[in-house]
């Protein structure tokens, strides 16, 4: 590091000011401390920088001069400097947001439909058929759709029509025209006959635990649906265009060449950040998605040590309870590229023996974050829409057509991979494929589909700064 001072002293490269006494007084507090540079904590960036400006002084004096220093620990530090920038000069009042909700809240709802709520929260019997709770995410989408009916009841009131309170042919009629003329508030487009029939499926739950069928109600709405069933399938999917666009463009093999690269792309960056960390983060939602085939919402659920255990020869294993089936899902180690990207992803520029460390420090965290809170249930798709214009929820179509094509006859894999409580659900995972069944092993049935023959392992380059 002398020498390197001492040449860019001799051609006046020393910009910006100060380097050289920054330098200084971090080493100086780390040997104050008795600390290697591996060891250095937040508190030693902190106390080695009084202002915002020093502070980026010393990131940069190391990343030019002393490159083998560890920075992630700063990042801490640099939060807070940020905090306090932006605390002190962000300071206009954000501009209140408009809701796009439509759907009537249950207050607002008719009186016999908001007093059997509750039964959504409870274990109910109903003309001899059991039905237990909802789970959270089930409940707010059956009352999501339960308060646009009642907005379609109150256009129908304010036209002069009279639907009345029960679940009556002439409610189904009334609801079914109020969403044909609808429109998707954040896209702009017509509303789909699948997500038609999705809301009747919802209100139909709704209705049948609360016994709020008229005469004939419950055959009305059910025609409805099928006839909304027998139109999306008429309907040319979007998923279907997806699908084949990723396939002939990217394929499950190209989602894991990119996290390759965002990983070996985030080595050559100082490890304190904001890119490094992004790119250490969507390199390892990437190989999740296509190793682990898990919803994005569990994923983005995952704590260290919890859900996700690393094991004594050095390889993951997630196992957790589905936020969507609440069904345990444990389907063994992950591959070993996604172990490597998940280790860089923690060691944030560290050497690799920190890794044991490293773990004990996270334990308990997020393991997208790194932190005790996470990030949007969508944060996963944000990054795949950014890479390749497709959802996390088409990863696990791609992944289950693979399987088909390729591996016959053990459909309870597929099953087992998509975490499942029913194989028939598989159904709605297929695209256009025609119907075989999936994998014994399918772990390492997959790897080797996906990549195929591709050179998907990471070039072990060398670390050029922390």
């Amino acid at each position: 590091m002398a020498e390197r001072l001492r040449e860019a002293a001799l051609v006046k490269d020393l910009a910006p000011r100060g380097m050289p006494a920054a330098l200084d007084r971090f080493f100086s507090r780390l040997a104050a401390e008795g600390r290697a540079p591996e060891f250095a904590q937040a508190e030693d960036f902190a106390a080695s920088a009084q202002s915002r400006t020093v502070f980026r002084t010393l990131l940069t004096a190391l990343s030019r001069f002393a490159p083998e220093v560890p920075t992630a620990a700063a990042v801490p530090v640099k939060r807070d400097w940020d905090a306090w920038l932006n605390g002190r000069y962000n300071t206009r009042t954000p501009r209140p947001r408009r809701s796009r909700r439509e759907a009537l809240r249950p207050e607002d709802w008719p009186a016999p439909w908001r007093d059997t709520l509750p039964c959504l929260e409870k274990r109910v019997r109903r003309d001899g058929r059991r039905y237990r709770p909802l789970a959270q995410k089930t409940r707010a989408a059956v009352v999501q759709a339960v308060g646009l009916l009642a907005l379609a009841r109150e256009h129908a009131i304010a036209e002069g029509r009279e639907p009345g309170d029960g679940f009556t042919p002439e409610l189904a009629e009334t609801f079914l025209g109020f969403l044909i003329g609808r429109v998707n508030p954040a896209s702009g487009e017509p509303i789909r006959f699948g997500t038609i029939a999705d809301y009747f499926e919802r209100v139909m739950c709704f209705a049948a635990r609360a016994e709020l069928y008229g005469p004939d109600g419950e055959a009305s709405f059910g025609e409805i649906l099928a006839a909304c069933r027998a139109e999306e399938a008429e309907e040319t999917p979007a998923k279907r265009a997806a699908m084949r666009a990723f396939r002939e463009t990217h394929g499950l093999d190209g989602v894991l060449e990119a996290a390759v690269a965002a990983s070996e792309e985030a080595r050559d960056l100082p490890g304190h950040s904001d890119k490094a960390a992004r790119l250490r983060r969507k390199a390892v939602v990437f190989a999740l998605l296509v190793n682990g085939v898990d919803r994005q919402g569990d994923l983005s659920e995952f704590r260290i040590g919890r859900d996700i255990v690393r094991r004594a020869d050095g390889t993951w294993e997630p196992a957790f309870r589905q936020s969507k089936t609440a069904r345990w899902k444990e389907n063994g180690p992950l591959w070993g590229l996604t172990g490597l990207l998940i280790d860089a992803h923690l060691l944030e520029g560290r050497p690799a023996w920190c890794i044991e460390t490293r773990i004990a420090e996270l334990d308990g965290r997020n393991l997208l974050s790194l932190r005790d809170e996470g990030f949007d249930t969508y944060h996963a798709s944000k990054l795949l829409r950014e890479a390749f214009g497709i959802s996390g929820h088409l990863i696990r179509t791609a992944v289950t057509d693979l399987l088909r094509r390729h591996r016959p006859d053990a459909a309870w894999a597929v099953q087992r991979l998509l975490g499942h409580s029913v194989e028939w659900m598989q159904e709605r995972y297929r695209s256009e494929f025609a119907e075989v069944a999936s994998v014994e092993k399918y772990h390492a049935a997959l790897e080797m589909l996906v990549r195929g023959g591709a050179s998907a392992d990471p070039k072990q380059k060398r670390r050029k700064r922390g």
